[in-house]
């Protein structure tokens, strides 16, 4: 699905996620916010952060929408990919990773607080995703091992409450809306664990430097649409994903409205957002690129555009809390 377009505007190509953490994407572009706001942006739903990498790499989309550490390991990669705006966040804070979460189900023999349970467990996930570097988080936490589970690799999100249910794998990790949709759809279905202040769980807009570099007044006026649909987001959850149903089959719109309570839609850098991606980077040095140089994490954001949006739109921030 995308919108209509105005051929009038600069046209920007832009790669999202079907999941909740870029819904004020979808806000943006179906309300106007975007062309309100001077840019003609076109949306690409894809399924994961591999899919937005590949997709601006291969030069299909200007901007992506994408996890702290999947930017990170596209960075190292060599992508010349930089921050230029915040979408799924809490400012206030370095470890707000309450979207994500481990669902089991009655029989499993895993009990509710007790990753302990799920050593020798089959565990599904999306390698290599989010969910996947969480999970290697709580794991090293609860001082167990990867390899003392057994991971089938369920790349859509669709996929993992049928096989929680049909019994092929005993607990599954996801982010919302997937979290909540797996509790209402398998029976006997409960958390192991929401969360658990083990990373901030940040969702990030990014563009190629070129890009930045050539077109930064477009690439302003993108952030300020952003940051007018974060706040359009925060402020009407029930119609926002209302909207994300449109865009992506098969979201059931109850699940959602309750999914959506457990995200943050905070658009602003601050001190904790720059302490999430150094812990970020450190799990990736950790858990993905053991031996890689570290990466200088500051000068991987281009501030200028946010800092200016906030100048020039403070409506787009009043409900927000103070920064300490």
């Amino acid at each position: 699905m995308s919108t209509v377009s105005n051929p009038q505007l600069p046209r920007l190509d832009v790669v999202i996620g079907n999941n909740f953490g870029h819904l004020p994407m979808f806000i943006g572009a179906e309300k106007g916010i975007f062309e309100k706001h001077g840019v003609d942006a076109r949306m690409k739903v894809v399924d994961t952060g591999t899919d937005m990498v590949n997709t601006m790499r291969r030069r299909e989309a200007q901007i992506g929408d994408m996890s702290v550490t999947t930017f990170l390991k596209a960075v190292h990669s060599g992508e010349p990919f930089r921050v230029i705006g915040i979408i799924m966040n809490d400012a206030t804070r370095d470890n707000a990773d309450e979207p994500l979460a481990i669902v089991t189900r009655k029989g499993t023999g895993i009990n509710a607080g007790k990753v302990s349970d799920l050593k020798g467990r089959r565990i599904g996930l999306a390698i290599g995703q989010t969910s996947d570097e969480y999970f290697k988080m709580v794991l090293r936490r609860a001082k167990m091992k990867y390899e003392d589970l057994t991971i089938e690799n369920i790349w859509s999100q669709f996929g993992l409450a049928p096989a929680l249910k049909e019994g092929k794998v005993d607990a599954v990790v996801t982010w919302e809306p997937y979290v909540t949709a797996v509790l209402e759809q398998v029976p006997g279905s409960f958390l192991v664990i929401r969360g658990g202040g083990h990373m901030s769980y940040v969702m990030v807009a990014t563009a190629h430097a070129p890009t930045i570099a050539s077109s930064p007044a477009v690439v302003r006026n993108f952030v300020a649409g952003l940051a007018g649909a974060s706040h359009y987001t925060r402020n009407n959850r029930d119609e926002a994903v209302e909207i994300f149903a449109k865009w992506v089959p098969n979201t059931d719109i109850a699940v959602g409205k309750k999914a959506i309570r457990h995200i943050s839609y905070d658009p602003r850098l601050s001190p904790a957002v720059i302490r999430a991606f150094e812990a970020a980077e450190d799990e990736v040095l950790i858990n993905t690129l053991p031996g890689a140089p570290r990466l200088i994490v500051p000068d991987q954001f281009s501030p200028v555009f946010l800092t200016e949006v906030e100048k020039t739109h403070p409506e787009y921030f009043k409900d927000l809390p103070a920064l300490k």
